[in-house]
């Protein structure tokens, strides 16, 4: 990792030992060379995630009517990443969206593209999200706030040890493939928190209350100077993750919309490892039934955490190993930190004679 996104003093190579450890990362991948140069934009990555789709599927780029495109934290300001990936593309003329700021960017992006094609307006959707963070953690971006021996902040460095690169797209059709397993998309829950959590998760300002921007410094170097341009997380909230993900579930279950007796898999993702075990005990000591632990599937372990594009992941390493089969249902969970939001995907596993 450290030959990728350059190496911290001794102290904050020890937490990096701790994150890991906690996370159960083994592997990740970053769009950077040995340098620490980018090889890879958001752009790119999600051109080449939608051409890889579009060449496993029945259908062509000039069938594209809707494009969404989420990542947490675009390559430019703007023009919107949508639009970037649709240039890349040179797809035919079709609406685009673009979603942003954090995990839940994609499940936004695929609730969008889900309720175009749902309504009849679109027949064929792309969904599209990438990660591209490795970039904003090289070492020069620290500078300003590590120390003289080089140690970082631990609100900075446990990010740093926590995220992954990568992308992931799906394509949204009005009827099932006509060879294999699809998954219908039965539901989609997605709500935000904010109104009664403070800000976890921040880049653009020096610190989460109050919110002043990047922008409001004389100068990028001076924002740069303050601080406002590294990425931190507020440790001490990351607890209200699990009492947000259990609650907002429980709704869920006692309007009937879930049953857990009867999902299949439970594609999660999740920050790390030791979160899955909060969050089961919490289901416990509350009653709320859940599927148990072997059916929570998730690839972070082997992949990392690729935020807003790992639920798109997860699912086709799913389908790419032949775990899913035509009569499953999936309960896909998506948290997000930022500031506290959470997404629950029912899905059902269909074939062309469903």
């Amino acid at each position: 990792m450290d030959t990728y996104v350059g190496r911290p003093g001794p102290s904050t190579r020890a937490l990096k030992n701790k994150v890991l450890t906690n996370s159960g990362i083994t592997t990740r991948h970053y769009a950077l060379d040995q340098q620490q140069k980018a090889v890879w934009s958001n752009t790119r990555m999600c051109a080449k995630a939608v051409n890889d789709a579009i060449a496993r599927s029945e259908v062509s780029l000039a069938d594209i009517q809707f494009l969404a495109a989420a990542t947490t934290v675009g390559d430019v300001i703007m023009p919107g990443l949508a639009s970037l990936v649709h240039g890349e593309l040179k797809s035919a003329q079709c609406e685009v969206i673009s979603t942003y700021g954090g995990c839940n960017a994609g499940t936004s992006a695929l609730q969008t593209a889900h309720l175009h094609v749902g309504s009849g307006t679109k027949n064929t959707a792309v969904v599209v999200a990438s990660e591209c963070n490795g970039r904003i953690f090289k070492n020069a971006h620290f500078d300003t706030v590590a120390t003289d021996t080089g140690e970082l902040p631990m609100e900075a460095a446990f990010l740093r040890y926590m995220l992954s690169d990568g992308a992931g797209a799906a394509i949204l059709r009005d009827q099932p493939a006509s060879r294999g397993v699809s998954l219908r998309i039965d539901w989609i829950s997605l709500n935000s928190y904010a109104h009664v959590h403070e800000t976890c998760m921040y880049l653009g300002s020096a610190s989460d209350a109050p919110l002043r921007s990047w922008w409001d410094y004389p100068s990028a170097a001076a924002a740069e100077a303050a601080g406002a341009l590294a990425w931190r997380q507020n440790l001490h909230l990351i607890p209200e993750v699990v009492r947000v993900c259990v609650e907002d579930y429980e709704g869920l279950w006692k309007s009937d919309r879930i049953d857990p007796y009867r999902i299949r898999w439970m594609p999660a993702h999740y920050s790390n490892e030791r979160l899955k075990g909060l969050l089961l005990r919490e289901f416990s000591r509350r009653g709320i039934p859940v599927p148990p632990s072997e059916r929570w599937y998730s690839n972070l372990t082997r992949v990392g955490n690729i935020g807003s594009a790992a639920i798109f992941v997860i699912l086709e390493e799913m389908l790419a190993r032949d775990l899913i089969e035509a009569g499953d249902t999936l309960l896909c969970f998506v948290p997000e930190s930022a500031r506290f939001s959470v997404a629950y995907v029912h899905l059902t596993a269909v074939t062309a004679d469903d």
